[in-house]
């Protein structure tokens, strides 16, 4: 498989050369997963998923345009934005992908999921936005070859709202490095948050730092590419 990672920025104002666009993933030239930009639908994908309905995600839910393109499209619920949404809720063929989501806490009113996307006996783990991923969940995703990730906060813990027994949110890049690292050698990192802006060369090597023994991390930019 081939990733091209089309947009790195959060749902923030900040933003600089190579950091611009907001998240999409496009694999093989066929599969986007994430549609933070309009423009990533010029690339002409065969299938589109989405992992949650926030307008970093999904531009249209900003401009509360209805989105309908030809092109299938999968994602974790309904919207009443996407008229032709197909729901995904178990191990689906999508354009000769495997597509197996993950359930992911991470919004409020909003169901999140992360997507293990598999070919030819390559497995990689997309998580989406994170405030916290069950063990259970890990558990069933086992090993992998790459696992994109997020990186909102560079704080260990993030910033995790409660609502009653439920939690939402971002989790920190510690933490997200604890619990994923044991599952790939390799950790990609996305969605960065105001924090990575301040001074990127430098926020690049303190994410580094956190770097385990046995798994690498690395900080992507908009047009990144990687091959597994």
């Amino acid at each position: 498989m081939e990733i091209e990672i089309l947009g790195c920025r959060g749902k923030i104002k900040a933003r600089a050369p190579k950091y611009r666009n907001h998240s999409g993933f496009l694999v093989n030239e066929k599969l986007l997963i994430d549609v933070g930009e309009e423009a990533f639908l010029e690339r002409k994908p065969k299938a589109i998923i989405f992992t949650h309905f926030h307008p970093d995600h999904a531009y249209f839910i900003f401009k509360e345009e209805t989105f309908s393109p030809k092109t299938p499209h999968y994602g974790p619920e309904s919207h009443p934005l996407i008229p032709e949404l197909k729901i995904i809720s178990a191990e689906t063929e999508i354009s000769g992908f495997s597509i197996t989501p993950v359930p992911v806490i991470h919004a409020k009113n909003l169901k999140s999921y992360g997507y293990v996307v598999e070919k030819h006996g390559k497995r990689v783990f997309f998580t989406g936005d994170v405030a916290w991923i069950e063990k259970a969940h890990l558990k069933e995703i086992g090993q992998v070859d790459l696992i994109i990730t997020e990186a909102t906060l560079i704080n260990k813990g993030g910033r995790i709202n409660r609502d009653g027994d439920n939690i939402y949110g971002h989790t920190g890049i510690p933490d997200l490095v604890r619990i994923l690292s044991p599952l790939s050698p390799k950790l990609i990192f996305t969605h960065y948050g105001d924090w990575f802006f301040k001074d990127i060369g430098e926020s690049k090597e303190k994410l580094k730092s956190l770097e385990p023994e046995g798994t690498k991390l690395i900080p992507a930019f908009d047009g990144f590419k990687i091959k597994v």
